[in-house]
């Protein structure tokens, strides 16, 4: 009794698993493509605009003390941002006075896309504390900041990339 069921099951399977057709070939599995949906494809996009917008922060930091844009400054900012950052870096280089970053604290208020996807605008705020230098030596008392910027962000040709491309003070 068994053995005929088992037989009977094995029938029955072996049309489903031989793939039902006709044909001399074997059955091909059904593709399985999975399509990135609008909310995926925002959700990644909206990642790398703050990826581009914490890159940017170091880079600032950076600048401020060393004065000089290092090689990896493109990777996160370009056009007139990248431009500002080179002209107070050497306006700070010709008087002689470097910045270091004190504690504080780094925030991304908002983000919003542009329904094309190839630009972005974000809200960003800093708040911290400076110390001024010249010569290797501290000047007078740190500086508290509270600084509230608008970034305007533009797309790397196709791919997922953001970089920040205009920032302007917000009173």
């Amino acid at each position: 009794m068994k053995r005929c069921a088992v037989i009977v099951l094995g029938v029955a399977i072996a049309p489903v698993a031989g793939g039902c057709g006709g044909s001399k070939h074997a059955a091909t599995a059904p593709s399985s493509t999975t399509s990135t949906t609008h909310a995926d494809t925002q959700t990644a996009l909206t990642r790398s605009v703050r990826a581009a917008l914490n890159e940017n922060f170091r880079l600032s930091v950076f600048v401020l003390w060393h004065n000089r844009l290092p090689a990896w400054a493109r990777h996160s900012t370009r056009g007139p941002a990248l431009a500002a950052l080179r002209t107070s870096a050497a306006a700070r280089q010709r008087r002689g006075i470097r910045i270091r970053s004190g504690p504080g604290r780094y925030t991304i208020v908002s983000v919003r896309l542009d329904p094309s996807y190839t630009r972005a605008t974000a809200l960003v705020r800093n708040q911290g504390r400076v110390f001024p230098y010249r010569g290797g030596k501290r000047l007078g008392q740190a500086i508290s900041v509270d600084d509230r910027a608008r970034v305007e962000l533009r797309r790397v040709d196709e791919t997922m990339q953001f970089v920040v491309w205009r920032v302007s003070p917000v009173r």
